[in-house]
């Protein structure tokens, strides 16, 4: 039975349904009497009926209204209308734990926080003797002012020593069904054994550890071999990607020891040592750094937020962003100073985030934030530095200086920096930004308007800016790397013949390497060039692994280095290289994403579209996961899903680029819907006459329309033109359809470097 809006359940009167599970039905309710909203959860229709549910029901009701605890979900009033048995509870206003898990990454520390509020829960519970019996991250739930909550003790008993003996095997219920989740149900539990609440501390260790590596402690593919699992596997901390600090694996272990006799006794113990860990041991995201040296290397951090925009022209956008990337390259280059990179730093433009959830999430003891004004060439930069922990600026200042005055601007505010947290590696005289490479004003100015428009993936605008900014200054390494890189996208999101941007990236990249040869972003963008066009797999691995080489705590060449070996079929190496670089920078949307394409390419869809999820969860907007989401979506027969994610990309993307038009179109026809299919055909079509559509972009369409014919022309073009990517053939599961046709063989022998 669903409740309708207005009926009323004694002084409840029902607003509208929250959600559902197997043992009610929860709505959002008034208090009539109070004027609150509240959630009141109702016994489903067809179990109204069962004693053995009403039982239960009541059960958890009773459960729940004998604790009293912030960390547990609380119960205000239980009756029945008419047929209808209801509990009202408290109305939580956030997420549940799975929710928060599925959407990104857990840091060790907000692993720690949780674990220690859901110990302390599981505590209030036990000593009224009530055992939860299915804790999961779906019974936990996260408010948005930071409370863990849990929740559903719908399946809870008293423990053996509150009841009698015929009701002391508490593991099954009275008809002898075994009752819980697989993965999270301890060992005794499985067995139909009697359980404890050392038995809720094994779900516990479960839950920890997947907060911990962001994968499941115990899988199957079917819930007995889950189960089999659990009574034989030990979990592994190795091989996840996630810097597990070392203090915790032990806790983790402890608590998923087979033998209850073996785990924590007690939630307090637990609670206890997870305290223990959090006051000796400082813990961010990148690992644990325990003893003495702990505040001295958190003081040693530091993240940029982009510069706000205070000029009157929008357009001088990409100035602030500019001046933002430059502060990071100088104090990169600032012996231990720790650094956030761009990426994570620019996840939090135009968002008013506190600066303390900021520090918590990139791991950062300080925060510069500053805003740039330009009139003329007049610049009006003010810039502060803010303790994460108090709130209070250390240092601040303001600079009204010419536009010709702007790198001694960035050199006094890296110095200024250096100094206030008394960095002594380097002097904060020699705090310069080693990677600007010009002393051209103008040159600088186009670099970074280049650099603006490439990370907006607009390569016409991007390629005449560095063009510009070559021509003041041709010895200008940065811009030639801009360039280069510039023409690769051009060629792959369509505009400019693939072949033409090949040669012009080409030649841009190896000018940059005449110019800086140790320069780990030349060699990422020789690469680069590598990856789109030249198809010399060898050498774009040796390149990737020089790059890391010079820059080891830059995630982009290990990222780029998981796409190539995920797509040569080592896709195990290739996840470890993604989620590396996903812990180096856990806030990109990009770098995730390849954490993604390391699944697709091991043909793990469903894994691969949670990772999808949480790039877009950091970017909503961002055109790349959107793609690649879509192609794992229509994998797992998702189709309506993945149109919308591709409608959404070329809404972003102004329906300019043909690559994502073609996607479009292939998940309409794999869809069935062949009308809207064969009008994207049309406009492709159509577009064509202005501009370079690549062919390879063509078979994204023709593939899930049937038409194989086409589709092999189009793939012979594809070679014959040198498009982007189209070596990804040789693996990809994106092409499976075309597999066994006897042409395909053919197609692969011409994916060789020239």
């Amino acid at each position: 039975m669903i409740l309708t809006a207005g009926t009323r359940l004694g002084p409840y009167e029902i607003l509208s349904p929250l959600g559902a599970g197997g043992m009610g039905e929860v709505y959002r309710a008034r208090d009539m009497r109070l004027g609150r909203e509240v959630a009141v959860k109702v016994l489903p229709a067809h179990l109204s009926g069962e004693a053995d549910a009403l039982a239960r029901f009541e059960r958890e009701a009773r459960a729940v209204a004998a604790l009293s605890h912030p960390n547990i979900l609380a119960i205000h009033d239980y009756g029945r209308e008419g047929s209808v048995s209801f509990a009202v509870m408290e109305l939580l206003e956030g997420e549940t734990l799975r929710d928060r898990l599925t959407a990104s990454a857990l840091p060790a520390r907000k692993s720690i926080e949780y674990a220690q509020q859901i110990a302390r829960g599981l505590a209030a519970a036990h000593d009224r003797g009530i055992v939860h019996r299915d804790l999961k991250p779906e019974n936990v739930f996260l408010t948005r002012d930071g409370l863990v909550k849990i929740l559903d003790f719908g399946l809870a008993h008293p423990t053996e020593v509150a009841v009698s003996a015929s009701a002391a095997n508490a593991g099954v219920t009275e008809s002898g069904m075994v009752v819980g989740t697989p993965g999270f149900m301890s060992p005794e539990q499985i067995r139909g054994r009697g359980v404890d609440p050392r038995s809720d501390l094994f779900a516990l260790g479960a839950i920890l550890y997947e907060m911990l590596t962001g994968r499941r402690a115990f899988r199957g593919s079917s819930p007995v071999e889950t189960m089999m699992s659990v009574l034989q596997d030990d979990p592994s901390f190795s091989g996840s990607g996630r810097m597990v600090p070392p203090e915790l694996v032990p806790i983790v272990q402890h608590l998923l020891e087979k033998n209850p006799e073996d785990r924590f006794q007690s939630a307090r113990d637990l609670a206890f040592a997870l305290q223990v860990v959090e006051r000796e041991g400082e813990i961010s995201g990148r690992g644990a750094v325990s003893g003495p040296q702990a505040a001295e290397a958190e003081a040693s951090s530091i993240a940029v937020l982009p510069f706000r925009n205070m000029s009157a022209d929008p357009s001088a956008e990409y100035f602030s962003d500019g001046m933002t990337e430059e502060i990071i390259n100088a104090l990169t280059g600032i012996g231990p100073l720790r650094v956030a990179a761009r990426t994570s730093s620019f996840a939090f433009k135009g968002k008013d985030t506190d600066i303390r959830q900021i520090g918590r999430e990139l791991g950062v003891r300080t925060v510069l934030e500053g805003s740039v004004r330009q009139a003329g060439r007049r610049l009006r930069i003010a810039a502060q530095l803010i303790d994460v922990g108090s709130g209070y600026h250390l240092w601040s200042d303001r600079y009204d200086r010419e536009m010709e005055d702007v790198f001694a601007i960035q050199d006094e505010i890296a110095g200024s920096i250096a100094e206030t947290l008394r960095v002594r590696l380097l002097p904060a005289g020699d705090a310069r930004p080693g990677a600007r490479g010009t002393e051209d004003i103008e040159a600088y100015n186009d670099y970074l308007k280049g650099r603006y428009f490439f990370n907006r993936r607009q390569p016409p605008e991007a390629v005449a800016e560095f063009e510009r900014a070559i021509t003041r200054d041709p010895r200008y390494a940065a811009a030639y790397t801009g360039l280069a890189d510039s023409y690769d996208i051009y060629g792959f999101y369509g505009g400019l013949p693939t072949r033409d941007a090949f040669a012009r990236a080409r030649v841009a990249v190896e000018k940059a390497l005449e110019l800086e040869p140790n320069s780990a972003d030349v060699r990422l963008s020789r690469a680069l060039v590598e990856h789109y066009f030249g198809w010399d797999l060898e050498r774009e691995e040796a390149e990737l692994r020089r790059a890391i080489a010079l820059a080891p705590e830059s995630a982009a060449p290990r990222s780029w280095l998981s796409l190539l070996v995920s797509f040569c079929g080592r896709t195990e190496e290739g996840l470890g290289h993604a989620r590396d670089a996903a812990a180096l920078e856990p806030l990109a949307a990009n770098v995730q994403t390849n954490v993604g394409w390391a699944l697709f390419a091991a043909r793990r869809f469903e894994e691969a579209v949670q990772e999808y999820r949480r790039a877009l969860h950091m970017d909503p907007d961002a055109p790349y996961p959107l793609w690649a989401i879509s192609l794992a979506y229509q994998k797992i027969g998702a189709h309506e899903k993945a149109i919308e994610a591709l409608e959404h990309a070329v809404r972003v993307t102004g329906r300019r680029q043909s690559h994502y038009i073609a996607l479009l179109g292939g998940a309409y026809a794999a869809a069935g819907k062949r009308s809207d299919a064969l009008q994207i055909r049309d406009e492709l079509e159509m577009l064509g006459r202005t501009e370079y559509v690549p062919p390879f972009h063509l078979v994204f369409l023709l593939m899930p329309l049937g038409d194989f014919d086409a589709a092999f022309a189009a793939l012979e073009r594809s070679c014959e033109e040198r498009n982007a990517l189209v070596w990804w053939l040789r693996e990809t599961p994106v092409y499976d359809a075309l597999r066994d046709d006897p042409r395909f063989p053919g197609i692969l022998k011409r994916i060789v470097p020239e």
